[in-house]
């Protein structure tokens, strides 16, 4: 059913590595004119635009650290006329490749396959948590931002924002993340304490990364051309925590200007990528359930209310989950926190990630 959305990859690209061993082109299961058994596959790549093959010139020619990972490129989409048949898509082949267990990695185009991409989710039955990696919020009428926001019935429960710029950033937009419990994690947060954002991509099913966020000395195609941002090492070191998550599912990297070619950009993109990767073969598999053996249990009080707080670590990786009761049903369900977090309630303080999750549940 696949192969009718994905026009295959050029052989230009792919041919060079045929016979080079220890490259990703060589390693990869490539749609070079007939589709692979995909469903033989881990991850699957594909590419949206034509910024997607100048990715792939860069990708091919790193080096596989990744073992026994199996990886498919697809090629790229099928460009339509119509926005609505682009999303459509988009939506339709996520949601095979998620019901199929596919980790998946979107290169390439805007953020307006943002509806799409959340739409591919529908079928999972699950509420969706996304993170987006981005220096603005457009909270615009009719952005794909706010399709997501409004849509009825809904099946987003959280989506967090990293790297944002407060000169990007409305007041009107920021009381609305505020008012719907979401957080916001500006770059200057970020930079002081990149290692905090690890929990948060830890939490998320689907990840959304602008590359406007990284300054422009070191992303040139950067339609934002920004001189701050994030650096390309605290780039390649997000990507790494989101393909350390055993939750997330899927990424999507967008936002370099089409008419640049600037190859620094493309080699940026195409090491993040690689550190996405090392992070899904790095995966600890961990995730707390009551009274599970692989995980300690900490009960903290809090002095001022008496309320109680259940944290769990992990024997394994180290990290650590809040469990968080839902206000009407005899559940719970557990978000990622940080050490920090466990610390605050010693300090006698409720931890932000806390109290916002508890929030949306009401």
């Amino acid at each position: 059913m696949l192969e009718g959305y994905f026009v295959a990859v050029s052989e230009s690209l792919w041919a060079p590595y045929k016979e080079v061993e220890g490259k990703v082109g060589n390693k990869l299961s490539i749609h070079g004119g007939k589709m692979p058994n995909w469903k033989k596959s881990k991850v699957a790549i594909l590419g949206v635009g034509p910024q997607a093959d100048l990715f792939r010139k860069e990708f091919y020619a790193l080096e596989w650290r990744f073992e026994d990972l199996k990886v498919v490129d697809l090629g790229n989409l099928v460009h339509a006329e119509k926005e609505t048949d682009r999303q459509f898509a988009l939506s339709d082949v996520i949601a095979e490749l998620l019901d199929a267990g596919l980790l998946i990695l979107i290169i390439g185009n805007g953020p307006g396959y943002m509806y799409g991409h959340y739409k591919g989710y529908r079928e999972t039955g699950e509420q969706i948590e996304i993170v987006k990696v981005s220096p603005n919020i457009d909270l615009e009428e009719g952005s794909p931002l706010r399709q997501v926001l409004v849509e009825k019935p809904g099946y987003l429960f959280n989506i967090d924002f990293i790297g944002t710029q407060a000169y990007y950033v409305s007041n009107q937009t920021a009381a609305v993340l505020e008012k719907m419990y979401f957080e916001n994690h500006r770059l200057g947060e970020v930079r002081d304490q990149i290692e905090e954002t690890e929990p948060i991509l830890r939490s998320a099913h689907m990840m959304l990364f602008d590359l406007n966020t990284i300054r422009t000395a070191d992303n040139p195609a950067s339609l934002l051309q920004s001189p701050n941002g994030l650096y390309a090492e605290e780039a390649a070191k997000l990507v790494r925590y989101a393909g350390i998550s055993n939750k997330l599912t899927s990424a999507h990297f967008y936002g370099l200007d089409p008419a640049s070619d600037a190859r620094e950009s493309y080699v940026l993109l195409a090491q993040m990528a690689w550190y996405f990767l090392d992070g899904v073969i790095s995966r600890f598999n961990d995730h707390p359930t009551p009274n599970h053996k692989d995980f300690l249990i900490y009960r903290n009080r809090l002095q001022s209310t008496g309320h109680e707080l259940i944290f769990y670590k992990s024997r394994k990786s180290n990290r650590w989950w809040m469990e968080i009761p839902h206000p009407y049903e005899k559940q719970s369900f557990f978000i990622g926190c940080s050490y920090r977090d466990y610390q605050s309630v010693n300090d006698d303080e409720m931890p932000d990630r806390w109290w916002r999750a508890y929030q949306r549940l009401m």
